[in-house]
């Protein structure tokens, strides 16, 4: 058995600290502040659209949630807790791409998209 230490490149480090901050804003504005947020959804007039129980309370959650599993990783400063990140992020963010597409929102889809695919490179590049 060897013990081999495996470092995380530091555009990766770097790119989940921002995914991190971008993360925990959209949790906190959804929840704090989510007319500002959401001023172009077109399900805003509907009654209940901005009611936690509903699906802004899953979308903040959800970001809540990813947001400290990211930080938790970063902490660690353990490659296979980074790939465990990277793996959480490719399914949300592919989520996110396939949601969004379906919607019609293409920014929002494109922006996941390539969030994605940027996860799975950097997945491919930590030999953990």
């Amino acid at each position: 058995m060897t013990n081999e230490t495996t470092t995380v490149p530091k555009w990766i480090t770097i790119y989940l600290w921002v995914t991190f901050i971008i993360t925990l804003a959209a949790s906190l504005t959804a929840y704090f502040k989510p007319e500002a947020m959401l001023s172009g959804w077109e399900a805003l007039p509907a009654a209940g659209a901005l009611s936690l129980a509903g699906p802004l309370g899953l979308f903040a959650s959800r970001n809540m949630a990813t947001a400290v599993v990211t930080i938790f990783g970063l902490m660690q400063k353990n490659a296979s807790m980074i790939k465990i990140v990277l793996l959480l992020r490719i399914a949300s963010d592919g989520l996110d791409l396939v949601n969004n597409l379906i919607a019609g929102n293409m920014p929002v889809a494109i922006m996941g998209g390539v969030m994605c695919l940027i996860e799975v490179f950097a997945f491919t590049k930590i030999k953990a």
